[in-house]
C-alpha cells in the first residue's frame, strides 16, 4: 500500500495548531478504506450486506508534534491476521521526515449483525490484507 498523503488544515488541529488526536485515526481509516476499494472490497456493500467490520481495539501514541499546513504520510502494515479478523500497524510522518510523528495499532474483526457473531473474512478482504506490507 502506497503511503497516503494530507496536508492538515484548519479542522485537524486544535487551537494551538497542533494535530487533535482524533484526526490521526480519520486518516487512518480514509487510507485503509481507500485502499480496500480500490481493491474491490466496498465496505458500504458489506454493511448493507448485513456484516461490520468494527474495530475491537486501537492504541495510538504521539511522540512528535504535528501542525497546521504539515503535509503528511501515512503507512499502513498488517501486523497479523487470522480467518475472522486482522491488526493493522500504522505510522504517520511528515513528508520528507522519515522520523515518525504517531503511531498505533487497530484490532478489526468481521461480523454479521444479526445474530450478532464474527464470520470469515470475505476472499477479497483477505486478498487484500494478504498483500499488505507485513509489521
Amino acid at each position: 500500500m502506497e503511503p497516503f498523503r494530507y496536508r492538515l488544515t484548519w479542522m485537524d488541529v486544535d487551537y494551538a495548531r497542533v494535530v487533535h488526536y482524533l484526526r490521526c485515526y480519520v486518516w487512518v481509516d480514509e487510507a485503509f478504506h481507500g485502499y480496500l476499494y480500490e481493491r474491490g472490497f466496498h465496505i458500504r456493500e458489506f454493511v448493507d450486506a448485513g456484516f461490520g467490520l468494527p474495530y475491537l481495539n486501537s492504541t495510538c501514541r504521539y511522540m512528535r508534534p504535528l501542525t497546521l499546513e504539515d503535509e503528511v504520510e501515512i503507512h499502513v502494515a498488517v501486523v497479523k491476521s487470522d480467518a475472522k479478523g486482522f491488526t493493522l500497524k500504522f505510522s504517520i510522518n511528515k513528508v520528507g521526515d522519515d522520523t515518525v510523528a504517531v503511531e498505533g495499532e487497530l484490532v478489526r474483526r468481521c461480523i454479521q449483525a444479526v445474530p450478532p457473531r464474527s464470520i470469515e473474512m470475505p476472499a477479497v478482504l483477505k486478498e487484500a490484507i494478504a498483500a499488505l506490507p507485513h509489521a
